[in-house]
């Protein structure tokens, strides 16, 4: 099964779509802690609504040691810092992002390939309409 680690930007702006469900069908979902807490932060109901298919996880060192390590160097934002050292934990086969500044550092640890996706509220509803017909 795919291991993919989110930061909060994807889990968030699909949340707000109402489409988070969908992320379900891409394997097994996990967030660090950081990515945990800033969904609370963000979404009061997070904690008690969260669903069951998103999986905390921990770091454990030298990986929560270089998230800190990138997160004070001001490299990245700590919720993006500790998902890249998740993924590199994890070993995960996917990382969802939607900060730039993420997307290029995982690049340059070999964790991304190449990607300038940007999708617009069109293509996003026309998408979630035609998975609905596909995944009723």
């Amino acid at each position: 099964m795919r291991r993919v680690v989110s930061n909060t930007g994807p889990l968030l702006h699909l949340s707000e779509a109402e489409a988070l469900t969908l992320l379900s069908r891409a394997g097994e979902v996990y967030i660090p802690r950081a990515v945990d807490t800033e969904m609370a932060q963000q979404n009061p109901l997070w904690q008690t609504q969260k669903a069951a298919w998103i999986h905390g996880h921990a770091l454990t060192a030298p990986y929560a040691v270089e998230a800190v390590a990138w997160q004070q160097a001001g490299l990245l934002g700590f919720g993006e810092a500790e998902a890249v050292a998740l993924v590199r934990q994890m070993n995960a086969h996917w990382l969802l992002t939607d900060e730039a500044a993420a997307r290029l550092f995982a690049q340059s640890l070999g964790i991304l390939a190449q990607s300038s996706l940007w999708i617009s509220a069109k293509v996003l509803a026309e998408a979630k309409a035609a998975l609905s017909q596909l995944f009723p």
